[in-house]
């Protein structure tokens, strides 16, 4: 604390006051400025002793005295004494007789002498007098500083007591407010650790080094179930001397991240060590420390895993039916996320599991397991692994492997220590099965410091070794439909070929039995009676309904084989349709049945082939006029349906029943086939008929109501007037 100068002058004494109030240090302190006056106070002695001379002949260092005295004052003894020997020289030299420098009366050198002596003494007495006073000075100045420190120690030293009474009374006052405010951070820590505490998911706090601060009872629980310790045991310990595992892995490059960039930081990740996900979220503290939340995300992982391993697995399955190259893509879907090796194996035909595929992310590693396949076989009585999966049905699951189940596995010494270099931890086998059998086996090994399978890896396996399951009986199904569908168009095409080849033959000598019996009515051999006429005459007739069955044959056996060719183009209904009465004329008075065709809108006309046209409707004519009662009508005619045309035949004749409507399309049926059937045929007429309208692109159905008649629809395609293709191409 700085005093008041006013202060201080009061508490010092006269000599300090003077001495504080005294002006700045005098010029005599320059000892060039000290001389300098010296010279010039001398002169300005004999400047006014000479003025004066007259009038003071006798005390002629009357004005030098002043001189003296005033510098000895002001500049010290060694100034003083320049002028008191300035004086002296002056004075001989200007002032006293003879002129200059002569040696005088004793008087007056006893008067110089006397005045330089009585100068000198008088300059070495103010000079001694000055210095004392100097040192008063000094000692006067050293002195009030020291009063004015002590005075201002005191004021401090007072105020300081005045604030030491009043903090001690704050203290007293402030003590109940103190223990209050304490019950209530104690109360806050409390709820602040209940509410920590209330956190389902796992939570601690490290400090900036690192340590355990504080752990939730989730992690705690955690902690104790993975065996790391309690949390009394915990806090105070650093994590990564807790968990070295986690040291280099994305656990601490993303923690350390948190830390150092002073932001929050949410990550997942995978600890092998008990194969479990992890969500965390990580808080930087303002102490430098940082609090960690996370929650265990395994299921919804293995759930979207096994989605994806689902999804893709579907999708190798349904993109071919070579079920052992899908089954290899599947083994190598596996490897490497869920196993580190895959193995499948499927039943020969005599039932034994062969191994189909092998994967691993080591192509050498693959080869090498085929040939240890080949060198160990497994054991088909073994009471493990694949064999007894494929005997009983039943899956397999190892969380962990023993050694002692690689023990009991093992052939010899030599394939023990295979498989244990194979550092084996952990293994599934579930069966290839159906609802009716099992096709083989699925195996995967998790081995070096992977993941450990648990009941939820086991499901999802076995949902995908039955998806696996029924994609491969379908392939076997599809590749059993293929060679049966293969062998039976090899028998068709046999058949067609056996069918072409009989035609050909049967038809050159009934050729010639008609050609034979026209001569003999022609009577180149000689007249005829009527009888042998008559036999002729129905020689011919058979020949011609022959014939005709074997061209029918002959036609269906091309539309079989595909070697029917269609000429499209627009046909005009009507003059087709004109011509079809002189064509059938013949049998309709054989039948004494009655022809009506009404006519068509001449503008009509549709895209097909005239001569294929022409042979589906003499088919179905001739069909309704062999099957309608004497005394019958036979009605042909056209309906506009907008897009199409559909030329309708109707008999009155016996009908078709409900329960044969669908099969009168089918090739060889008959509605009537009875050894004293009156109708000839094959039963391919309609059958060719129907599939030479799907030829031209059109459609034939029946319509029928037993014991009233038939009705027979050919629907093709229009063609507009103004156009030259059918509506709708």
């Amino acid at each position: 604390m700085t005093l008041p100068a006013t202060h201080i002058s009061n508490r010092a004494t006269p000599l300090d006051r003077a001495v504080i109030h005294e002006l700045p240090e005098k010029t005599r302190r320059n000892p060039i400025v000290a001389y300098g006056m010296a010279i010039a106070l001398v002169l300005s002695a004999f400047a006014v002793t000479l003025v004066l001379k007259p009038f003071i002949s006798r005390a002629i260092f009357i004005a030098f005295w002043p001189a003296v005295i005033v510098t000895a004052w002001l500049g010290g003894f060694g100034p003083a004494l320049l002028a008191s020997v300035g004086a002296v020289l002056l004075a001989d030299y200007f002032l006293m007789e003879p002129a200059g420098f002569s040696v005088g009366t004793p008087d007056e050198i006893a008067t110089l002498v006397a005045f330089l002596l009585i100068s000198g003494l008088t300059s070495w007495a103010v000079s001694v007098l000055d210095k004392a006073r100097e040192q008063a000075a000094t000692a006067a100045r050293q002195n009030a500083d020291l009063v004015r420190q002590l005075d201002q120690q005191s004021v401090e030293l007072s105020q300081q007591l005045e604030e030491s009474q009043a903090m001690q009374e704050e203290l007293e006052l402030s003590a109940e407010e103190l223990s209050k405010r304490n019950a209530q951070a104690e109360a806050a820590e409390k709820f602040s650790r209940n509410i920590l505490e209330s956190i389902s998911d796992p939570f601690v706090v490290q400090d900036s080094e690192w340590r355990f601060r504080y752990i939730n009872s989730a992690a705690e629980k955690v902690f104790t179930t993975h065996d790391h310790g309690t949390s009394k045991e915990l806090i105070g310990k650093v994590v990564w001397d807790v968990y070295p595992d986690i040291v280099g892995t994305k656990f601490e490059r993303e923690m350390r991240r948190a830390a150092e960039t002073r932001t929050p930081v949410a990550f997942e990740a995978f600890y092998p060590e008990v194969g479990s996900w992890a969500e965390l979220h990580c808080y930087p503290l303002s102490d430098g420390g940082l609090a960690t939340q996370w929650k265990n995300t395994t299921a919804r992982k293995r759930a979207e895993e096994a989605s994806a391993y689902l999804t893709k697995t579907t999708e190798l399955l349904a993109s071919s039916t070579d079920y052992e190259t899908t089954l290899r893509e599947v083994a190598k879907v596996i490897v490497p996320h869920f196993a580190d090796w895959c193995g499948i194996s499927i039943l020969d035909e005599h039932d034994v599991p062969q191994q189909l595929a092998v994967a691993h992310v080591d192509p050498a590693k693959v080869e090498w397991a085929h040939q240890l396949n080949r060198r160990y076989p497994p054991d088909p009585n073994a009471a493990t692994g694949v064999p007894h999966v494929i005997r009983t049905g039943k899956p397999e699951l190892y969380p962990e492997i023993p050694d002692e189940l690689l023990v009991a596995g093992a052939k010899d010494e030599e394939h023990l220590r295979i498989i244990r270099e194979l550092g084996f931890k952990s293994a599934m086998v579930v069966p290839l099965a159906t609802t009716q059998r099992v096709l083989g086996a699925i195996t995967v090994v998790a081995a070096e410091g992977s993941r450990r399978y648990t009941e939820d890896d086991l499901n999802f396996l076995t949902e995908l070794a039955r998806r696996a399951a029924l994609a491969v009986e379908n392939s076997l199904l599809h590749k059993a439909e293929q060679d049966a569908r293969r062998a039976a168009e090899a028998a068709n095409q046999a058949k067609t070929q056996f069918l072409a080849v009989m035609s050909h033959e049967l038809r050159t000598p009934l050729n010639a039995i008609g050609g034979y019996a026209e001569l003999l009515l022609m009577g180149i051999r000689g007249a005829l009676s009527d009888e042998q006429r008559g036999d002729l005459e129905r020689i011919q007739r058979s020949q011609r309904n022959l014939l005709s069955l074997i061209n029918d044959i002959l036609n269906y056996a091309k539309l079989e084989a595909g070697h029917v060719e269609f000429d499209m183009k627009p046909v005009p209904l009507h003059p087709l349709l004109m011509d079809l009465e002189s064509l059938i004329t013949p049998q309709l008075r054989a039948r004494d049945l009655t022809y009506d065709y009404t006519g068509c809108d001449p503008t009509l006309t549709v895209w097909a082939d005239a001569e294929k046209m022409r042979q589906i409707l003499l088919n179905l004519l001739s069909n309704a006029i062999k099957f309608t009662e004497p005394g019958g009508t036979i009605a042909i005619s056209c309906l506009d349906r907008g897009e199409t045309v559909s030329v309708v035949v109707r008999d009155t004749g016996l009908g078709i029943p409900a329960d044969r409507l669908a099969s009168v399309f089918e090739p060889f049926v008959q509605l009537e086939r009875r050894l004293t059937s009156n109708h000839e045929g094959t039963g391919l007429g309609l059958a060719i008929s129907r599939d030479l309208a799907r030829g031209l692109g059109g459609e034939l159905s029946a319509r029928s109501t037993l014991g009233e008649g038939s009705e027979f629809d050919l629907n093709l395609k229009k063609v507009p007037a103004s156009a030259g293709e059918p509506v709708g191409t």
